[in-house]
């Protein structure tokens, strides 16, 4: 049995993906932004759906009670929006989450953990290759500021009782799955301009779109996170590029290029963003 904590965009793709390739899937979600009602389908194909919240030892012991596979700590407060107006449950949720799910992991004699962390815990002004043995950079909100502590928190426990720990430092993702969010909060700069330009809407370019962003296709993600990645820390982006670049690709414009970083990644990508924009 896989367990994935936190059944929302990731972890509902991956838990799709999981069924797909006949493995028994548990997906839990305090159901803080996603709707339970939006794991109906993949409950129909047999997957097991339960409340649970990672602050709770109790939660997470009855989980890991059932020994599965492999654990999948998703389950965060991801939104840097979010994360000021409701520093508390960020707070709560992704450092003391992190540590209480890698405790009930030793008591339950430590099955191997993914964690879903992000490239911006490299912080800002990037140049060059961007490898996974780069240093931890400044952070501007608490959001990604906590993926920093969850990493050494679990990296602390790993090392102390031996369970295998794989960090994944994900890029920007995209692409459908069976749980998306509307909250303009929640959504990504590709969706979110695929949407507009669809719609014929202008798409808005904050410093003329030069910032550069790591991307990946949430297909490609949960295919990586089920083959069960190497231990330690690994970049999970398919390609960069600048948000000028995306919005030219969504309306069907030639990129202008100029991303001033890249990411070194073990992984092989399926999907690129200018088929997905198309």
């Amino acid at each position: 049995m896989l367990l994935i904590l936190g059944a929302g965009y990731v972890g509902a793709a991956l838990g799709a993906l999981a069924l797909d390739e006949g493995h028994q899937v548990t997906l839990a979600d305090n159901w803080y932004a996603t709707e339970r009602s939006q794991l109906d389908q993949l409950a129909s194909r047999g997957a097991r759906v339960e409340t649970a919240d990672i602050r709770d030892p109790g939660d997470l012991d009855r989980l890991l009670a059932e020994r599965p596979e492999r654990v999948y700590l998703l389950a965060a407060q991801a939104s840097r929006p979010l994360s000021e107006s409701e520093p508390d449950y960020t707070e709560e949720t992704n450092l003391s989450g992190a540590r209480r799910v890698a405790e009930a992991a030793v008591r339950a004699g430590g099955p191997p953990i993914v964690y879903g962390s992000s490239l911006h815990v490299y912080g800002p002004g990037l140049e060059g290759e961007i490898d996974a043995g780069r240093p931890y950079g400044p952070q501007g909100d608490l959001s990604h500021l906590s993926k920093i502590y969850a990493e050494l928190c679990l990296e602390l426990y790993a090392r102390r009782h031996g369970f295998e720990l794989a960090l994944l430092r994900l890029g920007i993702v995209y692409g459908p799955s069976p749980v998306e969010h509307d909250r303009p909060e929640s959504q990504t700069v590709v969706d979110k301009f695929r949407r507009l330009a669809a719609a014929g809407e202008g798409l808005t370019l904050d410093d003329g779109g030069r910032a550069t962003i790591g991307v990946v296709h949430v297909d490609d993600v949960a295919r990586i996170m089920l083959d069960g990645p190497p231990p330690g820390a690994s970049n999970v982006a398919a390609e960069t590029v600048t948000v000028a670049d995306v919005a030219a690709l969504a309306r069907g414009d030639e990129p202008p290029g100029g991303a001033a970083w890249t990411v070194a990644s073990p992984f092989d990508y399926r999907h690129p963003l200018a088929e997905y924009l198309a």
